[in-house]
Formats: structure tokens, C-alpha cells, sequence
């Protein structure tokens, strides 16, 4: 459960008296802040070439990014969230101010901003960036701004309904309806006065919060439900009947957990999630048939030497044809090697002519075609090379820190077989056969970070119970796995991590808890 007060605690055991109140917020509602080429002022530093980076300009130890006077073009956004990158502490600052005027936003002060904290947000409102220290950069600067529902539209809190089982078996999606207040037409989807006019509708999520009123007048907020937005519906307006509108929302981690993890891209390229270890296997890309080059030739005869056939060896292969005696085709005679004549396969070989081709090995065969003088002469040499089939097998899943181990139909090999860990591209050469590979992804192994990365490849980072987390990997140090999620919701990808492992995960009121069972129980 999350904490909560003694002044709450206290208020909500009142039996009465008590101020109980419920907040209502949609998010996310991304802010321009107006940081591009051209816009505002730049200080010694300049625009970063991606949206939401700023850089410092060569040579300057300090400097700095106003924006324009910019505007929310919603009275209804009145709270932002700001989020950014930075290598470090001291290499900037974030600073917000604000007014209800343009003319009087100059005159206010600024706020410096700490990532991830809410602040108030006026209808006018500048950025300021400060940048510290030489080479000082601020990458993925955005500002997320977040609706408040008046208090007084909320007819109806509902009721908040958690399905998700502890071992996320049986995965259902939880709903919640939120009745509001449309006496105004302000939920009419279009009207002139309807909150989200000109923002974007999709992927919104309703934040539920219920509160009480404290002694000294402040409020305090515990947050109770988190939804994904799905519909407005059950609209009514009629005569001495209240209008009113229901806001429809899926639990949010039900409806994260139910995305797909390594779903392949638009264009079919696989992306399988991966950490630590795993043995992949990689599918055909490109095929490159067996060829024979243009025989080199060297000596003063006349003759010109033809290949026939298809190559059909496994290895890169060098034939030296050496004439013995001279003559004629069809009288000289000739010896041929495949190491540059360290050995001879064959001597005293009759050099044929169209009508008598001569076989040499792995297919080949040659002839002689004649010319206008002496056609052989003792010393000529041709040289030519046969290379092999090559084939080029795709792991998915690269970049990879290393491919310790290449199975060519199971058999561990490393000859004739290269690999480049970068790309996940395995060249096999001479044959195909059924190719996997051992590879490293990473260094993350232990099934904490796994997990802990699963949710945050989700959208689910912000739920993670970090403090419950950190316990249960402490209290198993040994623990190292790999996996590989291809296409399957996280929630599967969860459970089969979970069924290997001995820890129980839940979630409480918004929050992802992890235990590790130690067998005390």
C-alpha cells in the first residue's frame, strides 16, 4: 500500500466531519516549449540537431537557451512534467516561469525544475536552459503537460476494480467510469470549450487520486487508479435530467502488460528482446553460388585454356596447370596442383582439346582451345580460383557483445564460418545446414534487471517498486539468466520468467512489488 500521513490517517478514520476529495487528471498532453533552429535565444550554445537537444558551442565553459514566450492554447493544462538527459549533474539546469499574461511573464521569476517532479503550469509560460561546463549537452528535453478535471464535474468516482492476479496468470483488463458534469456541452468532442480541443486524443490516461482535506487547509492526494482512455459514452441530455458523461478507461498496467515485447518492425524485420545469453538461430539471407574466375595465363604458346562444369568443393581452391612438354593440343602434356605447385596431383597429362576435356576434382574439368602458332610451350602455367557456395545467415536480435559459439546442424565448428557480432551476420561457406549461435546480448543477467527492463520496454517503469525490487536481487546475488521475447505480450514474457525464478510479483494500487521466496514460507 502507499504510505500515507497521520493527518490523513486520522482525517480518514473520522467518522464525522471528514473532507474527503477526488482528483481527476488526464496526461499525457505534450507541451511546445519552442526549442529549434532559429528559436529563441542562444547564448554559446547551439541547437543539437534532434528534437530536445542542446549543446554547448565549442571552446566556452558556460552558457545558455531562452525560449520564446510561448502559450498553452488550454486553459485546462495546469499542471507539467518535465524530462530530459543529461551526462551528468552539473552539466545543466532547467528553469521554468510563467504568468497568466504575455506582457507579465517577463516579470516573473524562474523555477529551477527537478526531471520528473509536476510543477504549475500558467496559459503563458518561458524555458530556460543553463549549460555549466565545456562540452556541457541536454538531450530528450520535453515537457509533458497534465489536465485536471474541475473538481466540481465529477459526479461519480466509481469504482476502482484490480483483476490482475499476483502471478499474472489469467491476465484480465480492469475498467473504471468516470461520470462527469456536461451541463456546459464541454465533453462534446469538437465544441469550442471541450478540454482536449487541438490536443491529441490518443493514448490519454486518467490518473485517479482521493484525498483529504487536512486541519490547516492543505490537501493531501494518494493516488488510487491509473487507466488507459478508451471512449466517451452514455452522453445524456434531456428535460430535468442531468447531463452528464461517462469517461471510459482499461487499467493502465493491464493494458502496458498486454503490448507485444520484440514485435517485429512495419517492415518485418525481427527485434526479439534480449538479455544476457542465449542460443539463436539464424535464418537465410543471401545466397552466393559457386564461381569459377578467369584462368590467369603466363608463358609464350598460343593456346587458350576453357573450365567446364560446376564447382562443387567447400573451400577457396588455387589450380595451377603447368606445361611438361611442348606440342600441340592433343600431343603436349601438362600436371596440375591445388597449393601452388608444393605437390602435383597429377603429371604426364595429355592437354585435350574440345573433343577430350580433361577432369580435374570437385567437378571441374578442362580443355585447350587452339591457336595461330605453337599452341604449348614447356613452362606455360594457368592459374584460375573456384570459390565455393557462400552462404549469409541473420541472427535477429543484433547487436550483440559477443557470438562465443557457431553450430552448423548442431555440431560446434568455427571452420569455414566467420561471424561479426555487430551486424549478427554468420558466412558459411561451402555448404548450407541448419545455423545457431551462441550469443551474448549483454551483461544483464540477473532476472531482477530482466524484469525491471521488460516493464520499462512496456511504459511501465514508473510503477516499478524500486525499494522491493533492489531487496530481492540483493537476496539472491547468484541468480544470472538469458532470455529471448519474440512477439508475445510482456505479461507472457513476465510468466515464463516467473516460473523459472522463485519470486512472487504483484501489484498494489498502482505499484509492481517483487519478492524473492527464500522457502521461509
Amino acid at each position: 500500500m502507499r504510505s500515507a500521513s497521520r493527518g490523513y490517517i486520522q482525517e480518514e478514520l473520522l467518522l464525522r466531519g471528514a473532507r474527503p476529495r477526488v482528483k481527476a487528471v488526464l496526461f499525457p498532453f505534450d507541451l511546445d516549449y519552442g526549442l529549434g533552429p532559429g528559436s529563441g535565444t542562444f547564448d554559446r550554445t547551439q541547437y543539437g540537431g534532434e528534437p530536445g537537444k542542446l549543446d554547448m558551442q565549442g571552446g566556452y565553459s558556460s552558457g545558455s537557451w531562452t525560449s520564446p514566450v510561448m502559450q498553452t492554447f488550454s486553459p485546462y493544462l495546469e499542471t507539467v512534467v518535465p524530462y530530459w538527459e543529461a551526462a551528468d549533474d552539473s552539466s545543466g539546469r532547467v528553469y521554468l516561469r510563467g504568468a497568466a499574461a504575455m506582457d507579465q511573464v517577463a516579470g516573473a521569476a524562474y523555477q529551477e525544475l527537478v526531471a520528473g517532479a509536476e510543477y504549475p503550469l500558467t496559459p503563458f509560460f518561458q524555458v530556460r536552459v543553463d549549460l555549466l561546463r565545456e562540452g556541457g549537452s541536454i538531450s530528450q528535453l520535453r515537457f509533458e503537460a497534465r489536465l485536471r478535471i474541475p473538481e466540481r464535474e465529477l459526479l461519480k468516482a466509481g469504482e476502482v476494480r484490480v483483476d490482475l492476479a499476483r502471478d499474472f496468470s489469467g491476465l484480465q483488463s480492469g475498467s473504471h467510469t468516470l461520470r462527469l458534469d456536461n451541463r456546459e456541452a464541454q465533453w462534446l468532442p469538437g465544441g469550442a470549450n471541450f478540454p482536449v480541443l487541438g490536443l491529441p486524443w490518443e493514448d490519454k490516461r486518467l490518473l485517479l487520486y482521493h484525498g483529504f482535506e487536512l486541519p490547516d487547509g492543505q490537501v493531501e492526494w494518494l493516488p488510487l487508479y491509473q487507466g488507459a482512455l478508451t471512449r466517451l459514452g452514455n452522453m445524456a441530455d434531456g428535460w430535468q435530467e442531468r447531463h452528464r458523461v461517462e469517461l471510459e478507461t482499461r487499467d493502465w498496467i493491464t493494458h502496458c502488460l498486454n503490448r507485444r515485447l520484440g514485435a517485429p518492425t512495419p517492415e518485418g524485420e525481427r527485434r526479439p528482446f534480449m538479455r544476457g545469453f542465449y542460443r539463436a538461430r539464424g535464418e537465410v539471407s543471401q545466397v552466393n553460388p559457386a564461381a569459377v574466375g578467369t584462368p590467369q595465363k603466363y608463358g609464350g604458346g598460343s593456346a587458350s585454356l576453357q573450365i567446364l562444369g560446376n564447382y562443387r568443393g567447400d573451400e577457396v581452391r588455387d589450380y595451377l596447370l603447368q606445361i611438361e612438354t611442348s606440342g600441340e593440343v592433343g600431343a603436349a602434356t601438362f600436371r596440375w596442383s591445388i597449393n601452388y605447385g608444393q605437390s602435383w596431383e597429377k603429371t604426364g597429362v595429355i592437354c585435350g582439346g574440345a573433343e577430350n576435356p580433361v577432369t580435374l576434382s570437385e567437378g571441374l574439368a578442362v580443355f585447350w582451345q587452339p591457336g595461330i602458332w605453337t599452341d604449348l610451350l614447356a613452362g606455360d602455367q594457368f592459374i584460375f580460383t573456384a570459390q565455393p557456395p557462400m552462404y549469409l545467415y541473420r541472427l535477429p536480435g543484433a547487436p550483440f557483445a559477443a557470438i562465443t559459439a557457431i553450430y552448423l546442424n548442431d555440431e560446434a565448428v568455427w571452420e569455414g564460418v566467420t561471424a561479426n557480432p555487430m551486424t549478427g551476420d554468420i558466412w558459411v561457406t561451402g555448404r548450407s545446414a541448419q545455423v545457431s549461435a551462441r550469443v551474448v546480448k549483454d551483461s544483464i543477467t540477473h532476472p531482477v534487471d530482466i524484469m525491471r527492463d521488460i516493464l520499462a520496454e512496456v511504459g511501465l517503469a514508473g510503477t516499478v517498486h524500486q525499494e522491493s525490487f533492489d531487496l530481492a536481487k540483493s537476496l539472491t546475488p547468484e541468480y544470472a539468466v538469458g532470455v529471448c521475447f519474440e512477439n508475445l505480450p510482456a505479461s507472457q514474457a513476465l510468466r515464463e520468467l516467473l516460473r523459472r525464478t522463485l519470486y512472487d510479483l504483484w501489484v498494489d494500487f498502482g505499484e509492481i512489488k517483487l519478492r524473492a521466496y527464500l522457502g521461509e514460507e
